[in-house]
């Protein structure tokens, strides 16, 4: 892939909510990109996040908000996109809601992208509240 060291990219799936988690290590290894852009080959069961400065013309662009560690102290930036979730059940069929899922990939830090395989998915149980009722 690239000349750097490959570092694990993370990325967990909320289907109940139409929600992407990219933990903030993989934005840093991207090189904290101003943009992202999800990219999906069902051929090869892929799935990429792009980063880049700059929207790209014609794709499907999302800004990273990123505050600081002392503004929002969480692990990760949420990400939210019906149709993303649709083009990955074109590929697995529809997932369990009640459940989440997380894919581990792999970076290149060159061309600042995160590959994920969708055969890493795995099932993670959903975090509780207090009362024990699913998030």
């Amino acid at each position: 892939m690239s000349g750097k060291k490959e570092q694990i990219a993370y990325l967990t799936l909320d289907v109940k909510r139409c929600r992407f988690r990219i933990f903030r290590s993989t934005l840093r290894a991207l090189g904290n990109p101003t943009y992202i852009q999800f990219l999906i080959n069902p051929e090869d069961l892929y799935l990429a996040i792009l980063g880049s400065e700059l929207p790209l013309h014609g794709g499907t662009a999302n800004r990273v908000k990123l505050p600081s560690l002392k503004e929002d102290p969480k692990l990760s930036v949420e990400f939210y996109s019906t149709a993303l979730l649709e083009g990955i059940y074109g590929i697995f069929g529809v997932l369990d809601r009640n459940y989440n899922y997380r894919l581990t990939g792999e970076i290149d830090q060159v061309n600042r992208v995160a590959y994920f395989s969708m055969r890493s998915l795995k099932r993670i149980e959903r975090r509780k509240l207090n009362d024990g009722q699913g998030l």
